[in-house]
């Protein structure tokens, strides 16, 4: 269980005397029982603190003990002399101005006060005694006069009263800030509130400054403790313990994962925050590092503002450097292995590549450089019946391999100053959009054209196919069944009518689903002969155009991950069909040029390493100029 603090108020008895914790019911609603104190651990190393600080030893507690069903010490302060402060707090405990003192404890056994209200009020029943304070008291006015009227200090007051002790302006102040003794965040019993794992690093880093700056400041004085510098020692050990333990599981969380091409888990976040993929993660990052850039602000200002708490997201914005890809570990390596399944699914709605792929053969490159895919191209088993006798006949089977090289595409897509001033979801949604919709541009283009295979791309689905005929002309029922019986017929010799999918522009296919049939002239007509096939939509498919390919003999392959860069220096060809090399001392013919730093521009750039293929020819049929 958690840590909890627990404060009391009660006159300091002969000799300094307190009553640290007793059985009564306090605020939260919560007993503790005194009866099951353990103080072993405490006696060792009774240090008195105030407000929790460790740098601010007081003394320590002495004859710790349960009395009359009452946890009770003597607050011993460090002799007089040792330092200003404690001479002061010592003189407003001896006034009984400051009274309260708060104990901090380890459950080791507790039941809820109400069964029904598990978390609610508890009844601790065995606690480990951890920590004992002196801590400040509210504002007071009378107590705050008493107090000046002792001739205690500004500092002094300051962190015994708070921000109420102020003497007006001009007054300098120094040291403490004068807050009231600070307790860890809580919930109805003080429970500490949970932190990422970057803020309890970045805690720990700043509490071993604390401890080491108060140990150099005890010694620093004349007649130092020697019990309070043993004590400020052992706490800079442990500090730096703790620090080292949270830096090792940093690392840990950030080692990079062997990327799996078939199917990636999103990156699953718990409790209040928000569940993403790994390529809105990506999104993210980039929107992240546009609105500090721009907004001149830090990335952990952007991050505190806009995503605070999500560590996923402070993981992938708070990359050091400035262009970053996800191969790079301390960029996107955390969540490379859901990156690329996740952008391919993403793609689901925009391109028709993510369908094909999943209906026909996926492979991944995965570091080697050409995929090898054997096929049969003649001959066959040439089995039949036998004789009893008589020899089996022997047929021959003629084989090839087609083979996939990686073929880099890749898109870029601008985002400007003014829209790094829009909302954060507004940023993430358009360049999210504009990535999808550039890469699939690319893909389809690519994949429904005629054009060769080259060092550049792959051949598009066309290349080397001649129609099996034009439109059967007409735009009824009739001309639908005399086209699809046309696409279909070299499939259907080719034994291979199997796994068929057709891509048309969704003009034909919304035209396909609302054309009157035979007879009575019912919708919907076509259902049965759209069952055998899958239908896929593409507004990059030519209108009037059918194109159909057997799944099974579509082969595509994928590299290891998608690479997302950003820049702010970059210098690009705005072009979105043939961009030109930008080449120094020859005319500007790569025109309009643009400068990202000139414009105030950010430049996303994704690259992904993307091929495919037919394992054997005659497996796309396609028919022109349909009517209908």
């Amino acid at each position: 269980m958690t840590d909890v603090y627990k404060e009391s108020v009660s006159d300091p008895g002969p000799n300094l005397e307190f009553v640290l914790s007793d059985a009564t019911v306090d605020s939260y609603g919560d007993i503790v029982d005194p009866n099951g104190w353990d103080l072993s651990r405490f006696r060792k190393n009774p240090i008195a603190l105030f407000g929790h600080s460790s740098a601010h030893p007081i003394g320590t507690w002495a004859d710790v003990r349960v009395d009359g069903g009452k946890l009770k010490a003597r607050l011993m302060f460090a002799k007089e002399g040792t330092s200003a402060r404690i001479d002061e707090l010592r003189r407003l405990v001896e006034q009984k101005i400051l009274r309260a003192v708060s104990v901090g404890f380890r459950p080791l056994e507790s039941e809820p006060m109400d069964p029904q209200k598990p978390w609610g009020p508890q009844k601790y029943k065995r606690q480990e005694l951890l920590e004992t304070s002196l801590v400040s008291v509210p504002a007071n006015p009378a107590a705050l006069s008493l107090a000046k009227s002792l001739n205690i200090s500004s500092d002094t007051l300051q962190l015994a009263f708070g921000e109420h002790a102020e003497d007006g302006p001009g007054v300098v102040r120094r040291g403490h800030h004068g807050k009231h003794a600070a307790k860890p965040p809580s919930n109805t019993r003080n429970r500490t509130m949970s932190k990422t794992l970057s803020q309890r690093i970045e805690d720990a880093q700043a509490d071993l400054v604390r401890e080491k700056d108060a140990l150099t400041a005890h010694i620093a004085e004349d007649d130092a403790d020697p019990i309070v510098t043993e004590e400020l020692s052992a706490r800079i050990e442990d500090r730096e313990t703790a620090l080292a333990a949270l830096k090792r599981a940093e690392a840990a969380l950030a080692a990079k994962t062997a990327p799996t091409a078939v199917q990636a888990p999103t990156v699953s976040l718990k409790g209040r925050q928000k569940e993403l993929s790994g390529l809105d993660l990506i999104v993210r990052g980039v929107a992240a590092r546009g609105i500090a850039h721009f907004g001149n602000k830090s990335i952990d200002q952007v991050l505190e503002e806009r995503y605070r708490g999500h560590e996923a997201t402070a993981i992938i914005a708070k990359a050091d450097q400035t262009v970053g890809t996800t191969t790079v570990a301390g960029w996107a390596s955390e969540i490379v292995q859901t990156a690329y399944a996740d952008f391919v699914q993403a793609l689901v709605g925009y391109s028709i590549y993510p369908a094909l792929r999943d209906r026909g053969i996926g492979l991944s490159f995965d570091g080697a450089g050409t995929v090898s895919i054997p096929s049969r191209t003649a001959g066959g088993a040439a089995g039949g019946f036998v004789a009893e006798g008589s020899p089996i006949r022997v047929g021959r089977i003629t084989t090839a391999a087609k083979t996939m090289t990686p073929k880099k595409m890749g898109v870029i897509v601008p985002f400007t100053r003014e829209l790094a001033k829009r909302s954060t979801p507004a940023i993430e949604a358009l360049v999210r959009q504009a990535i999808l919709e550039d890469t699939a541009a690319v893909l389809d283009a690519a994949l429904l054209d005629a054009a060769a295979a080259d060092t550049a791309r792959p051949a598009g689905l066309l290349n080397g196919v001649a129609t099996v005929g034009v439109g059967y002309g007409g735009g009824d029922f009739q001309a639908v069944v005399e086209d699809f019986k046309a696409l279909l017929a070299p499939f259907y010799t080719a034994n291979g009518a199997d796994n068929i999918t057709v891509i048309m522009h969704p003009s034909q296919a919304l035209a396909l689903s609302m054309m009157p049939g035979p007879g009575d002239g019912r919708f919907g007509w076509a259902e049965p002969l759209m069952s055998r096939l899958t239908v896929i939509e593409s507004t990059y498919a030519t209108a009037g155009r059918l194109i159909a390919l057997r799944n099974s003999d579509f082969a595509t392959a994928l590299g290891d991950a998608p690479e997302f860069d950003i820049s702010e220096q970059a210098t690009v060809h705005m072009e979105d069909t043939t961009p030109l090399e930008i080449v120094s001392g020859t005319p500007t013919v790569a025109d309009p040029v643009r400068s990202f730093f000139q414009t105030a521009t950010i430049g996303v750039r994704m690259l992904m390493d993307v091929s495919w293929t037919m394992r054997r020819s005659g497996m796309v049929q396609w028919v022109d100029s349909t009517t209908w």
